[in-house]
Parts: structure tokens; C-alpha cells; sequence
């Protein structure tokens, strides 16, 4: 790990919530670890382990019941400017036309658009495939260009910290692909710091620099990865007999049941 503070770090997170019926639900319990700048980390973990609730902790919409979350040493108590968020869907407004959308934040931020944040929208569609589709509806677009929009939107703050909750799990199988080796080409170009929720272990191998897998409810670390495969990556990637290898690893992990205390 770096010197520098971690960008995100969990300190002895637990987070509780309370069901219809008024009975507690344990979604979290001694979640600690460490996120450094520019890393990019996916979360892999059985449904209802608690992944987006760790998004959702790190954005501020939500405070942990125990621990801290903290962003460059500081705790998160509300949401914060150096974040974007692309949800599972694009979550795009089919009144507004592809640039109307990407430049939606500073709209809704300061109720006001400058020819500034028109022209950061354009060089983002360009960055994320889409220069030739500012003027479109968004009803003129496929699932992976819509989301390739919902990207573009997230950066126009450019912000330091993305977080990503399955933004490709609607997609078919090819887009995804396609949506995976975008994503990583857009990383490269414009570095961030990722979490990056998902349920696809090859996504998780072939996007990320680590990866945490949860145990089933209440979610906590059960492993963190070092995922060894050196960049750029590339289709050829995929055939690597180690990445299935460590592939089966972590699938194995997965479906495992943790051992008795």
C-alpha cells in the first residue's frame, strides 16, 4: 500500500437496520479495510451480504450503526462533492436529450447550466463514445449507450471517488463485455478511485486491483484479493489460465460456508 492516508477506509463498520415487522436486520458487521488513490476495488459477495449498503455508507445518504467510514481521514456525515455514483440503472430523464442529461448535476446544483459545463459534457460524451448523440433522445439509445451517458454524467463534477452498484448487470452478455473494456479504457484515461459493486467474478478479475468477497449476511471481509494480471488488460486476459484459476478460487469462497467460531 501507499503512504499517502487511504482515500476510503472502513473502521469496525456494523450496520443494523430495522424491519417492518420491528425486528433488527444485521447487514454489517467488522467491516474494516482500506481503499488508496486511484485504486480501483470491486465488492463480490452473496445477495443481501450488504454490497450496496457499503456504497450507500461511503456516499453519506446513510450513517453506520457502529465504526466509521472515512474520506482522506475525515468521517463521512453527509454526501460529499468528490463523489459520483452510477447506479444499476441509468436513471436518465427522457425529457432532457442526451447532453441536457450528462450537464443534469449543475442544473440541479446551482439551477443553472454555463457554456462551460456544455463543453465538459461534449468532451465527456467523446470520452465515453457518444460525441455524435448529444442531441438525442435518450429513447434513441441502446441499455449500453444509456449507461455509457450515466457514466459521463458522474464525471462531469469530476470527481475523485466513483462509486459503481452493478452498472452493467442489465446488459446482455456482449454489451457488458464491451461496457467492461470501456470502463476500464475510461479508468485509464481519467484515474479514479473505484468501488465497484458486482456479482460477475470475470468483471471483478478483469476490472480491479483488488477484490473484497463478503460472507453472507450479516456481510463482513471474508478475503481480500490481489488481482496479479498486469495492465492494460485485454481480451487475452480472459483466456489466462490463472484467471481461471483464481476465478474457480474465489468462486469457491463464495459458495463455501465459513468455518465454526
Amino acid at each position: 500500500m501507499a503512504a499517502n492516508p487511504p482515500v476510503i477506509r472502513f473502521r469496525d463498520v456494523e450496520q443494523i437496520f430495522t424491519g417492518n415487522d420491528g425486528r433488527p436486520i444485521h447487514a454489517l458487521t467488522g467491516l474494516d479495510f482500506e481503499i488508496s488513490r486511484h485504486e480501483f476495488v470491486s465488492v463480490l459477495g452473496p445477495s443481501g451480504c450488504g454490497k450496496s449498503t457499503l456504497l450507500r455508507l461511503v456516499s453519506g445518504l446513510i450513517h453506520p450503526s457502529a465504526g466509521a467510514v472515512e474520506i482522506y481521514g475525515m468521517e463521512v456525515t453527509e454526501p460529499r462533492d468528490e463523489i459520483g455514483i452510477v447506479f444499476q440503472k441509468p436513471t436518465l430523464l427522457p425529457w432532457f436529450n442526451v447532453q441536457n442529461n450528462v450537464t443534469f448535476p449543475m442544473r440541479h446544483k446551482y439551477g443553472r447550466v454555463h457554456k462551460e459545463d456544455n463543453e465538459r459534457a461534449l468532451e465527456l460524451l467523446d470520452l465515453v463514445g457518444l460525441a455524435d448523440f448529444a442531441q438525442k433522445r435518450i429513447d434513441e439509445l441502446s441499455g449500453g449507450m444509456q449507461q455509457r451517458v450515466a457514466i459521463a454524467r458522474a464525471l462531469l463534477l469530476d470527481p475523485d471517488i466513483l462509486l459503481m452498484d452493478e452498472p452493467f448487470s442489465a446488459l446482455d452478455a456482449l454489451t457488458r463485455d464491451e461496457m467492461s473494456f470501456e470502463l476500464l479504457r475510461i479508468w485509464s484515461e481519467r484515474p479514479k478511485t473505484v468501488l465497484f459493486i458486482t456479482h460477475s467474478i470475470p468483471e471483478a478479475l478483469l476490472l480491479s486491483d483488488r477484490i473484497i468477497v463478503m460472507s453472507e449476511r450479516p456481510g463482513t471481509v471474508r478475503e481480500i484479493i490481489d488481482v496479479p494480471f498486469a495492465r492494460p488488460r485485454t481480451m487475452q486476459t480472459l483466456s489466462d489460465p490463472a484467471f481461471t484459476e483464481l476465478a474457480n478460487h474465489i468462486r469457491g469462497e463464495l459458495f463455501s460456508k465459513p468455518a465454526a467460531a
